[in-house]
């Protein structure tokens, strides 16, 4: 049965738990928490030692999962089993057979990250066994995510604060998670997340970060965003070179993207910038203040300062190459 994350954590709290968990996919974080809170939450901590057992796909065969999962609870009503790195097991599809007749006593939870099990594979197999697919949160959703997650740690998180977030971490969903773990330590149940909160507790500026940067070179602000390098460079080890050609890289390519589009309707534009209207406007209207010659020089440029920045004929410190690459993206 395959089911949803939120659908198997409910069933989880109520204590309606199935024999198989097959949890896979490209999102980690989602496949953890399931597996954490059955980890945690089944039995008694007393009783893991005789009726909980870990098991790694690297270091296991199948036949040593299986026997455990057939053994009977000791003193408890279940007996859990759990294979983490699933995808690493050798000979995977030996566990199939049990899968299809599972020991009712027994939860199996399989984390098979960063791939799937194919359906072929699963045929006949137990109509109460769960399969879950952790499908990866695009980068124009994060924002969004973060603010629901920021919710379920009983905070509000403002909508800048969530931007600043998403930009800075990506979808790094297991660090935006843990960012509000530690904020725990710092804030009451209920108080409202901003931008000032993240700079001081998370450690993202809300002046001096590269989507700041990015923002001043799409309005062609000279200077703002050479104030933004020349703090990059007073804080070169947090500000390497080489990330900020990194991300300043993509950047321009989608501008370019845009104003190479023949056909700007509202679906070809989400497809270079995404689903978020917000940014999508903000990156189209930046797009609009370079003519294309502009944007294949700077990504000519973008290129030429990477491989500087990695050693290729240059003794420059990372400091002078960065200011002079600014300079010359700006003029």
């Amino acid at each position: 049965m395959a089911a949803k994350f939120d659908e198997i954590m409910t069933q989880l709290r109520n204590r309606q738990f199935a024999p198989v968990y097959l949890l896979m996919g490209a999102e980690p974080f989602f496949i953890d928490e399931i597996s954490k809170y059955i980890e945690n939450n089944v039995m008694d901590e007393a009783d893991r030692d005789f009726n909980q057992q870990v098991f790694y796909g690297k270091d296991s065969t199948p036949d040593e999962v299986v026997a455990s999962a057939k053994q009977f609870p000791f003193g408890s009503d279940y007996r859990v089993v759990i294979l983490k790195e699933a995808k690493t097991l050798q000979n995977f599809d030996q566990l199939i057979p049990y899968f299809r007749q599972p020991q009712q006593s027994t939860i199996l939870v399989v984390c098979y990250k960063y791939g799937t099990v194919k359906a072929t594979q699963l045929k006949n197999c137990d109509k109460a066994m769960v399969t879950f697919t952790s499908e990866a949160v695009k980068d124009y959703q994060v924002a969004a995510w973060a603010q629901s997650q920021a919710t379920k740690h009983h905070f509000k998180l403002n909508n800048q604060a969530a931007n600043i977030i998403s930009e800075h971490i990506g979808n790094d969903l297991s660090r935006i998670n843990n960012e509000f773990e530690k904020l725990k330590i710092f804030l009451p149940e209920g108080a409202e997340i901003t931008p000032e909160i993240v700079e001081k507790h998370i450690g993202i500026s809300k002046e001096y970060n590269i989507f700041e940067l990015q923002n001043a070179l799409g309005e062609r602000n000279v200077q703002k965003a050479m104030a933004i390098c020349l703090n990059f460079a007073q804080n070169v080890k947090e500000n390497p070179i080489v990330k900020t050609v990194a991300m300043l890289f993509p950047f321009y390519n989608k501008l370019l993207a845009y104003n190479l589009l023949a056909d700007k309707s509202k679906e070809n534009v989400a497809a270079i910038f995404g689903g978020n209207a917000y940014i999508a406007n903000k990156n189209a209207a930046y797009a609009l203040k370079y003519s294309q010659a502009q944007l294949r020089n700077i990504i000519s440029l973008l290129r030429e300062y990477d491989v500087k920045a990695k050693g290729v004929d240059n003794d420059a410190p990372d400091e002078e190459l960065l200011k002079e690459m600014i300079y010359r993206i700006l003029h």
